[in-house]
C-alpha cells in the first residue's frame, strides 16, 4: 500500500498539478474551452428568450390574415386571447405573443407592426427545434407581407444569473465588484475559423450583467448566432 501511495505521489501528484494549471490557463485565455467548461459543469442550459419584431408595410395590408396564414402554416392550433383592432394575442406551441399593428404612423403610407414574443423557457435540448420554430414563423409572415427591411431583437436571460459571457469578461474583477456592464463580443473569438458569414461580416454580441442580447435584420443570422451561442457547435 505505501508502495503505491509512494508511487502516486511520485507520478500521480506532478501530473495533477500539471493538468490543474493547464485547466487554469485554458479558462483564462481560451474562450472556447472557457465556454465548454462552463456549459458541461456550470449547467446554464435553462434559458429565458424575449424576442422582438419589427416591420414597415404598407396600411392596406392585411396584416393579421397573413400572420395567422403564417402560424397556420407551422403550428397545428393556435388561440386568439386579445381580439383589437390593432392588437391581438397568439398562443400556439410554447409560444405567446402580442402583435401590434399601428394605424398612426407619421403621415407616410407606412404602418409599422411590432410583435413581442412574451418570455419563453428554453432548455438546452429543446433550443434548436424552438429556433427553427421561430425562424419559419418570422420568415414565412416577412415573405408574405413582402418586408425589405425587418428588424429583429433577441435577450437571452441564463437560468440562477450565470450568464457565461459576463463571467468571461469580468472573471478577474468578481462579480461583487460591479454595478452595471456592458460590451460587445466577437464571435470570431468563439469559432476559430474565418469561413462563414457571420464572421466575414463581423457579428457581434451585446453583453450585459444578466443577459445577452442579438439585433439584426434577418432572423436566419439571429438563429444561427444563438446556435453558437446556446450550442457550442
Amino acid at each position: 500500500m505505501m508502495m503505491y501511495l509512494g508511487l502516486f505521489m511520485k507520478i500521480g501528484l506532478p501530473t495533477i498539478l500539471a493538468l490543474l494549471n493547464l485547466h487554469q490557463w485554458l479558462y483564462n485565455k481560451k474562450p472556447k474551452y472557457y465556454f465548454w467548461f462552463k456549459r458541461i459543469f456550470s449547467k446554464w442550459r435553462d434559458t429565458k428568450w424575449s424576442i422582438h419584431a419589427n416591420y414597415k408595410i404598407p396600411k392596406d395590408l392585411e396584416v393579421y390574415r397573413f400572420f395567422e396564414e403564417s402560424v397556420d402554416e407551422i403550428f397545428s392550433k393556435k388561440d386568439r386571447v386579445v381580439n383589437l383592432p390593432n392588437k391581438k394575442q397568439y398562443n400556439f406551441g410554447d409560444f405567446s405573443l402580442l402583435v401590434l399593428y399601428n394605424l398612426d404612423f407619421s403621415n407616410t403610407d407606412l404602418v409599422t407592426v411590432d410583435i413581442n414574443l412574451n418570455p419563453v423557457n428554453v432548455t438546452y435540448t429543446n433550443a434548436d427545434e424552438k429556433l427553427s420554430e421561430l425562424r419559419r414563423l418570422f420568415i414565412t409572415f416577412e415573405r408574405k407581407i413582402n418586408c425589405s427591411n425587418p428588424s429583429y431583437n433577441m435577450d437571452i436571460h441564463f437560468a440562477k444569473k450565470t450568464n457565461p459571457f459576463y463571467g468571461l469578461m469580468i472573471q478577474r474583477l468578481g462579480p461583487e465588484n460591479v454595478d452595471y456592464f456592458e460590451c460587445k463580443f466577437n464571435l470570431s473569438t468563439l469559432r476559430g475559423k474565418e469561413t462563414d458569414q457571420i464572421i466575414r461580416n463581423n457579428k457581434n454580441l451585446r453583453v450585459f450583467k444578466e443577459k445577452i442580447t442579438i439585433n439584426e435584420n434577418s432572423f436566419d443570422i439571429i438563429e444561427e448566432i444563438a446556435k453558437d451561442i446556446l450550442l457550442m457547435r
